[in-house]
């Protein structure tokens, strides 16, 4: 039996937003537990973050609202849901709340449990409509039985408060929980249940307690109540590498345009799987794990404005909860260049800068490779722009991180160049205390701060402590510099960076900058080249100037459509340098130097290199 309280017959706004905040605060207080367990669909580890993430965007958008009626209340939640949905559960948290929303729509300033009971189910409807493959096991059968069970008991009973419903629909939802790890083979042999049908269990344990209690505490629990589940990798399964990317982005529909969802459904079905489709006609969350995300973006740009872009690499995040030797988190953003072997080898964790050519945008490196975009430089009538990943995009990786690993390092690119810093520096201190987070001013860019990066994350590997990692990235810093030889000057006026007149002067002397970045961060020229051919060789002359015969070196050669020409350079250098090479690498530049340095740049980065000794 329920405990003996006063009788709540009915519920007003700012009741049902205490509920509701007191059932996010509880997920949000389970979210290490919920990774944890998470094996399904894939084994990322990231359900307790996805769900906390589209949780806290209600928090967020909602605290005006408070006092609102039922369906202003209802209404802004689902909106706030959707525009912060993250993960396949989140989507299916945010299709829950549409559902809500839609179910109490003609629910004014008191919802009874007759309104509850009626737009619960509502809820779930809309919950299993947004799958293309909904899935018995999961967070929507724990959905159905809860309305099921509160459905049933409203019927049996006119005069039922919310105390007693909420009571016996917990009850059968947390026996619906329990059965989920015989439901999915995959549970199974990893003896759990299921996540996302975890989360939502704990968010209605939260909304019932306040209901109880009548009051909304702080959680912060510690978990001490929760058995953490440390799964062994062997009893968990493989990301599928044919849909290695959970995808995701948001879309508003354009003019009067009406975004038609089964249509958009069926075009996205053949491109990846665990397809959600959420939201409405004018405003659509779009959730799948696919291979070729801007395909994903592409069709979704038929329907109307794409925002919100996301594409994460499950394997990757799959191999972070495996690498268990690393407890420090290097961090960096598609601004670093370095080659995907090494960003891999070394789990690497990348946020991808946006690359906008017009109205359409991109995510730098996933739905666009630095190939293709070289070439949309030269063929396209727009001009490109780049964005820093936002607020939101590094303090979600950062949500994430600080939930499988002791202690994170980020490195960017210069403060003077960029508000990357700034960003990445604000969402590191939104993240609460128990991860140690560092941001790195690299005081470098491009192939310059990839080779950083890299000898940052061979630290972590090797076992260095989160403050010896510090040390070693802030010396290795100071022995890194980075030059670029830019013939192009065209992209240099665009960019504000070189005066019209003084682009005429030196075209007629047919003069190329050599540019590099100083150590307050600042892009200035370092000399000038005469000529715009043999950039190779001009290159590797004043590179063999720079180079001490009794140390070793590490090269990294970017280009912009000159590939040849940097091999050509890696040639030179291994030819007369040999026994001074540590590593040297060539690859096509970031998007965010080609869209200042044009096609036909050329660039290296030079690297006093020592080996670090193993700290493991």
């Amino acid at each position: 039996m329920s405990p003996t309280i006063a009788k709540i017959t009915y519920l007003d706004g700012t009741r049902l937003y205490r509920a509701i905040v007191a059932g996010i605060r509880q997920v949000i207080s389970k979210q290490e537990h919920l990774n944890n367990i998470n094996v399904f669909p894939v084994p990322d580890r990231d359900t307790g973050t996805n769900m906390a993430l589209t949780l806290n965007a209600i928090l967020e958008g909602t605290y005006a609202y408070r006092s609102a009626t039922i369906h202003e209340l209802l209404e802004n939640v689902a909106n706030s849901a959707l525009n912060g949905a993250r993960g396949n559960s989140g989507a299916i948290l945010a299709q829950f709340f549409q559902g809500l929303s839609e179910g109490a729509k003609t629910v004014d300033k008191h919802m009874t449990t007759k309104n509850f009971v009626a737009a619960i189910a509502t809820a779930v409807n809309y919950a299993h409509k947004a799958l293309s493959q909904p899935k018995e096991g999961t967070i929507l059968t724990i959905l159905r039985d809860f309305s099921d069970e509160i459905t049933h008991q409203q019927l049996a009973n006119n005069e039922l408060d919310f105390v007693d419903l909420l009571h016996s629909g917990i009850e059968r939802a947390n026996t619906s929980l329990q059965h989920t790890s015989n439901q999915l083979k995959e549970l199974k042999k990893a003896g759990v249940v299921d996540a996302g049908a975890q989360g939502f269990v704990e968010f209605l344990s939260g909304i019932y307690r306040f209901v109880v209690n009548g009051s909304i505490k702080q959680l912060k629990e510690d978990l001490a109540d929760v058995a953490i589940i440390e799964i062994p990798e062997e009893m968990s399964h493989d990301v599928d590498e044919r849909f290695r990317f959970c995808t995701e982005c948001l879309i508003n529909k354009r003019g009067n345009q009406l975004i038609d969802q089964d249509e958009l459904r069926q075009k996205l079905d053949e491109l990846g799987e665990s397809l959600i489709v959420a939201g409405s006609s004018t405003k659509t969350k779009i959730h799948v794990h696919t291979n070729d995300p801007n395909k994903i973006f592409t069709v979704c740009r038929e329907y109307g404005d794409v925002s919100g872009e996301k594409a994460d690499d499950m394997i990757k995040q799959q191999k972070s909860f495996a690498n268990r030797k690393t407890r420090v988190a290097i961090l960096t953003d598609s601004a670093a260049d370095l080659p995907p072997e090494i960003i891999s080898q070394l789990n690497i964790h990348v946020v991808p800068i946006i690359i906008n050519f017009g109205s359409q945008t991109y995510l730098d490196k996933i739905s666009m490779t630095s190939e293709e975009f070289h070439q949309a430089l030269k063929n396209k009538s727009v001009h490109p722009t780049t964005s820093q990943p936002s607020f939101g995009d590094f303090h979600r990786q950062y949500q994430y991180l600080s939930t499988h690993f002791d202690a994170i390092i980020a490195l960017h690119i210069p403060k003077p160049l960029s508000g990357t810093h700034s960003a990445s520096q604000k969402a590191a201190e939104k993240i609460g205390q128990g991860t140690q987070i560092t941001v790195i001013d690299a005081a470098n860019a491009s192939s310059g701060l990839g080779l950083i990066v890299m000898h940052a994350a061979e630290a972590a590997q090797a076992g260095y402590s989160h403050d010896e990692i510090i040390k070693t990235s802030n010396d290795i810093i100071q022995k890194t510099e980075y030059f670029a030889a830019i013939t192009q000057l065209d992209y240099l006026v665009r960019g504000g960076r070189l005066s019209f007149k003084l682009k005429q002067v030196m075209d007629f002397l047919r003069l190329s900058p050599l540019a590099t970045i100083t150590k307050d961060g600042m892009v200035k020229p370092h000399r000038l080249l005469f000529g715009r051919k043999n950039l190779s060789d001009k290159l590797f002359r004043f590179t063999k100037k720079r180079l001490n015969l009794n140390k070793k070196y590490r090269f990294s050669i970017v280009h912009t459509d000159l590939e040849n020409e940097g091999y050509q350079l890696a040639t030179l250098l291994k030819h007369h340098f040999s026994a001074q090479i540590d590593q040297i690498f060539v690859m096509p530049c970031c998007a965010s130097l080609a869209v200042h340095a044009g096609p036909g740049a050329l660039a290296i980065a030079i690297q006093e290199y020592e080996p670090l000794t193993n700290n493991g």
